[in-house]
This record gives structure tokens, C-alpha cells and sequence, in this order.
């Protein structure tokens, strides 16, 4: 009883996993609130961790990616259009410098299908 207590209370105290990382704003908030500008490759991979962020990275662009899926995005249509006919998802990249380190990001909604 003492564990889950214990449990509960550092889950809540996290700002990662206390929070449904399954928005844009809610997203960019968190890489926000967890990264700045130089932290290193470490830091990054530790935080995409603790966030469940399942990712990768792309050697050739100096960028970590990942993607939020429909099921578990909460993405807004602006139309029904779009909410019939497309899938959506939500992009995270995590842009670094030429050193390594963390440079800026960018979080945003993408539509696939017909």
C-alpha cells in the first residue's frame, strides 16, 4: 500500500506523466517546460522516455522525430470533411545544432488518407 502511495504521488508530481501528452499546445508545453536550448542528446532521450515517446532519430536531418496516433491524438478538425476522409496524427521533431544539442522544436497536426 505504501509503494502505490508512494507511486501515485511522484506520478502526480511529474509534470510528464501526470499529464495525457495527446495535444499540440499540451505537447510543445511539456518539450517547453523540459528541454532548453543545449541540452544534450541525453537529456533529450531521458525526457522523450519519462514522456512514453516512442521516437526516432534522423541522422541526416539532426533531428529526433515521433508521432502521436490517431487513437491517441486528440486533434481538432476544422471540418467534417477532414474527420471523415483523413486520419490524423500529431509530428514532434526535436531539431538539434551542429554540436548535438538541442536547438528547438516543432509540434504540429498532419492529416493522411484519400
Amino acid at each position: 500500500m505504501k509503494i502505490a502511495t508512494i507511486l501515485a504521488l511522484v506520478m502526480i508530481s511529474n509534470p510528464v506523466w501526470g499529464n495525457s501528452l495527446n495535444t499540440v499546445e499540451k505537447i510543445q508545453e511539456s518539450i517547453s517546460a523540459n528541454l532548453s536550448q543545449g541540452d544534450s542528446t541525453k537529456a533529450i532521450e531521458e525526457y522523450l522516455a519519462s514522456a512514453n515517446i516512442v521516437y526516432s532519430y534522423d541522422k541526416y536531418s539532426f533531428r529526433y522525430q515521433a508521432v502521436v496516433r490517431e487513437n491517441e491524438a486528440d486533434c481538432k478538425f476544422e471540418s467534417i470533411f477532414l474527420w471523415l476522409f483523413y486520419e490524423c496524427t500529431i509530428q514532434i521533431y526535436i531539431n538539434l545544432n551542429k554540436q548535438g544539442d538541442y536547438k528547438d522544436h516543432e509540434v504540429y497536426q498532419s492529416y493522411s488518407g484519400l
